[in-house]
C-alpha cells in the first residue's frame, strides 16, 4: 500500500506522521533520538537504543542533530561517524520499522536556520544510505503548513512559529503566497536553549537539597551511576509534570544518602527558568520586528516543541503579544511534513530555496539583556559530578566543535504543493482554542521616537514594500502587565 511519512527530527525525540490513502494524516510514533552500536556492528535506534544505555554508554550517540554539518566526527564505541552518516542510519532503521513497509515518499524538517552546506551534509548522508528523494521542510513551514490544513488561512496571512524544543529555540514568521505554498517573511532566530536546560536546573535542585550527601557519593560504587540516570529521568518527569500539577515530589533512591524525596513547586521552578523563557520571548519579538510585522497583524501564533507547554512560556508569549495564545496540538511539523511527502513530486531534482532580501533597517531595539544569562549554575562535586553530568547520558563524541556555518545560511523549502479536492481530510486533531482571555501588551518606558524607514522584502514570485512610520512616543511611563494562560497537560 503506497503511503507517505513526515519526519520531524528533533535534538531529543523525533516524530512520525503518515498519510496513507482514504485517510487522514496521523501521528504514529514518538522516538527518542538516540542511537546505540553493538561491536558487532548492529545499530539500534530509539528505546532500543536506550535500555543499552545503563550497561555501555560508551556506545550511544544522542543530540546528534545538533552537529550535523559539523566534520568533527562522533565516538560510538570504536566507530567515528559524522553526524549526519548517524541521522541517516538512524532515519532508515525507522522507516524500515513502520508498518507496511517503506513508504513512497518521505519529506524530513529541519530547522529553519540551516544554510547550504548543513543541507547539502545531509542530502548526501541521506542519499548514501538509500534516501536519496526525501524533500527537505523547514519546520516553522512544516507547522504552518499543518495548521493550514484546518484553518484554512488566507492568501497573504502571516504566523509566528514559536519552537522550544528540547536542545534548541527557533522563533519565525511564516507568510502564506497561494495554496499550499508558504515562504519565511523575515530572517529566523535560533537560540541554543531548550527543555534540557530546564531539566538541568531541577537536577541541581535536586543535588543542593541532598548536600553534604552528594559530595560524598562515589561514582564507582555499585549502583551508583545506575541511581543517578533514574534520579535524571525523575527530573525530566517532575518538570512535565508542573505543566498540570502546583508541586512534586521527586524521588530519590541513591546509595548512602537517608533523603527519599525532594519537594519542588511551580513557582519555584518558574523562578529558576524565567530568564530563559523571557529571552525566547525577546527573539520572537525581534523575529516579528524583522520580518515587519505586527503583533495584531499575525493570524495564529504557533506554539510548537514540547517545552512550549510549560504554563510561563504561555502566559510570557501571551503577555508579549497582547493576545491570547496556547500550545499547538501535538507534532503539527510532522503531520505538515507528511502533507508536503503527499503532494510534491516522487523524485524532486533539487531542494527547493526560499530566499528573502532585506534592505537596511532603522536601529532595532535592543533586548532584554546584553547577553544570555547563565541558566545552569556549576556545580563542583568533584569526580561524581563529571561521572553524572557527562559520562552516563551524554553522548561519547570528541567534543571540539567545529562551526558548521552561520546561523544566516540560505532558508529551505520544500516544493510547493497542492492539495486534491478528491482527497480525505488531511489532518485528525482540531487546533486549541485560546484558554484565557488576551492580556494587555506590554510596553516599555518612553524612548526615543525612531525614523520613518522602507523594508523591501523580497519572497519567491513576490515582492511587498511596505512603509511603516512611528507616531512620537507618550509623554509618560506606562506601566507593564503580564496575563497568564493556563496551558496543556503535557
Amino acid at each position: 500500500m503506497s503511503y507517505q511519512v513526515g519526519l520531524d527530527l528533533g535534538s531529543t525525540f523525533t516524530t512520525v506522521s503518515t498519510c496513507r490513502p482514504d485517510q487522514a494524516a496521523r501521528l504514529e510514533v514518538l522516538v527518542p533520538s538516540v542511537v546505540f552500536q553493538s561491536p558487532d556492528g548492529t545499530f539500534l535506534v530509539g528505546s532500543d537504543a536506550e535500555r543499552r544505555a545503563l550497561t555501555d554508554p560508551g556506545r550511544i550517540a544522542r543530540q546528534f542533530k545538533n552537529r550535523i554539518g559539523d566534520p568533527t566526527p562522533l565516538r560510538i564505541g570504536d566507530a567515528a561517524l559524522t553526524a549526519e552518516t548517524v541521522t541517516a542510519r538512524f532515519l532508515v532503521r525507522l522507516l524500515d520499522s513502520l508498518p507496511g513497509g517503506r513508504p513512497a515518499r518521505v519529506a524530513l524538517t529541519h530547522p529553519a536556520g540551516w544554510g547550504r552546506y548543513r543541507l547539502e551534509s545531509l542530502r548526501a548522508a541521506l542519499s548514501a544510505g538509500g534516501l536519496a528523494d526525501v524533500v527537505l521542510v523547514p519546520e516553522p513551514q512544516a507547522a504552518v503548513r499543518a495548521h493550514d490544513a484546518v484553518a484554512r488561512l488566507e492568501e497573504g496571512a502571516a504566523v509566528a512559529v514559536y519552537d522550544l524544543g528540547g536542545k534548541t529555540f527557533g522563533a519565525a514568521v511564516v507568510r502564506k503566497l497561494a495554496a499550499d505554498r508558504f515562504v519565511p517573511a523575515g530572517p529566523p532566530e535560533e537560540l541554543d536553549l531548550g527543555g534540557l536546560d530546564f531539566d538541568e536546573v531541577v537536577f541541581q535542585h535536586v543535588v543542593e537539597a541532598l548536600r553534604p550527601g552528594w559530595d560524598e557519593l562515589d561514582p564507582m560504587g555499585p549502583g551508583v551511576l545506575a541511581a543517578v540516570a533514574e534520579l535524571r529521568r525523575a527530573c525530566t518527569v517532575a518538570k512535565e509534570k508542573l505543566s498540570a500539577d502546583t508541586e512534586v515530589l521527586i524521588p530519590v533512591a541513591l546509595p548512602g544518602i537517608a533523603t527519599r524525596e525532594v519537594r519542588l513547586g511551580r513557582p519555584e521552578f518558574e523562578s529558576m527558568i524565567r530568564p530563559a523563557v523571557e529571552e525566547t520571548v525577546a527573539a520572537l519579538d525581534r523575529t516579528l520586528r524583522a520580518s515587519g510585522t505586527s503583533p495584531h497583524e499575525l493570524a495564529a501564533v504557533l506554539l510548537v516543541g514540547g517545552s512550549s507547554r510549560i504554563p510561563l512560556v504561555t502566559q510570557e508569549v501571551s503577555a508579549q503579544l497582547g493576545r491570547a495564545v496556547s500550545p499547538a496540538p501535538n507534532g503539527m511539523a510532522a503531520i505538515g511534513a507528511a502533507l508536503e511527502a503527499r503532494g510534491v513530486e516522487p523524485k524532486p531534482a533539487v531542494v527547493a530555496t526560499a530566499t528573502w532580501t532585506r534592505p537596511p533597517l532603522p536601529e532595532a531595539p535592543k533586548p532584554l539583556r546584553p547577553k544570555r544569562m547563565k541558566l545552569i549554575p556549576f556545580v563542583a562535586a568533584g569526580a561524581l559530578a563529571v561521572a553524572v553530568a557527562g559520562g552516563l547520558l551524554a553522548n561519547n563524541v570528541l567534543t571540539n566543535k567545529a562551526g558548521a556555518e552561520s546561523k544566516t545560511g540560505t532558508t529551505t523549502t520544500a516544493p510547493s504543493t497542492t492539495q486534491r479536492s478528491d482527497e480525505p481530510p488531511v489532518v485528525q486533531y482540531v487546533p486549541n482554542q485560546p484558554t484565557a482571555p488576551a492580556p494587555p501588551p506590554r510596553t516599555n518606558t518612553t524612548q526615543p521616537p525612531k525614523p520613518k524607514a522602507t523594508t523591501t522584502t523580497t519572497r519567491p514570485s513576490t515582492t511587498v514594500t511596505t512603509t511603516k512610520s512611528t507616531p512620537p512616543p507618550p509623554s509618560s511611563t506606562t506601566t507593564t502587565t503580564s496575563g497568564t494562560t493556563k496551558a496543556g497537560a503535557p
